[in-house]
């Protein structure tokens, strides 16, 4: 049995089966049954078919209507890394000098 979902902004994969699932294992049979790679950057107010699953973690996750939306996406990230400045990018003795 399956129930339509609509994605939410900057979830993922992991935080779609966390929240309606309770186990992260099913992101891969979510992926699957939708016909998306598991890395896919989600859109929102699409729709998604999950499993149906009830359990202690689904009931939290409901009862107290928690979201996770933890999901980034490429822009995003080259966004965040554009910049070139921080120790992530500074060579030793090159742009960072010991002393």
């Amino acid at each position: 049995m399956t129930n339509t979902k609509q994605i939410q902004a900057r979830q993922s994969l992991l935080d779609i089966a966390i929240q309606h699932t309770g186990l992260l294992e099913e992101c891969f049979d979510i992926a699957l049954g939708n016909g998306i790679a598991l890395t896919e950057d989600l859109i929102a107010q699409e729709q998604l078919q999950l499993p149906v699953r009830e359990n202690t973690i689904t009931a939290h996750y409901g009862y107290n209507v928690i979201v996770p939306a933890t999901g980034i996406t490429d822009g995003e990230i080259k966004e965040a890394f554009a910049s070139g400045e921080g120790i992530e990018f500074w060579g030793i003795e090159y742009d960072f000098i010991v002393s």
